[in-house]
């Protein structure tokens, strides 16, 4: 059996799939971390797919259109002609709208390999262990928690009754 590590061709298929779901409608990208038919599990791929993921729901999110946004005003200064990059309207406001990613590397080549030549998944791997190393867990309220019991309780009762009638 081959390698389970994630690599590109697993994050070609989620994007696709989540991608082609999310345009349609669909809220749920399923299989988030899988690889292998569904066969196994791994923290970096479920990493790469939760970015993956992210940046599908800002492209179907949509653009905003209000009126600073839209900035007519600008487009009838610079005109049809004119460069927009290095207007103080778009200096003030690109860095709202970039895609803010965690793991997708967005600088020069000479600053990737300056930072080690890390690859998607090395870099998704290490995520994963400072993702396991470091998160806390924050308890539940109590009302939930209550709540949650009752449900339980009420099952627990309900299927009593119904398997002693068996």
């Amino acid at each position: 059996m081959g390698r389970s590590d994630p690599e590109a061709q697993a994050s070609h298929e989620t994007t696709l799939t989540g991608l082609v779901a999310a345009l349609v409608g669909i809220n749920i990208i399923y299989g988030l971390g899988m690889l292998g038919q569904g066969i196994t599990f791994d923290y970096a791929q479920l990493v790469i797919d939760n970015e993956i993921a992210r940046m599908i729901k800002e492209v179907v999110g949509g653009i905003m259109v209000k009126k600073d946004t839209l900035a007519l005003d600008v487009i009838h200064a610079v005109g049809a002609a004119g460069e927009f990059v290095s207007h103080e309207h778009t200096y003030s406001r690109f860095r709202e709208e970039a895609s803010k990613n965690s793991l997708i590397y967005r600088g020069t080549r000479d600053a990737w390999k300056a930072d080690g030549s890390k690859d998607l998944t090395q870099r998704a791997y290490e995520e994963a262990q400072q993702i396991l190393d470091t998160f806390k867990v924050k308890p539940l309220p109590a009302n939930v928690i209550s709540r949650m019991r009752s449900i339980v309780n009420e099952a627990e009762e309900y299927y009593s009754v119904v398997l002693s009638k068996e």
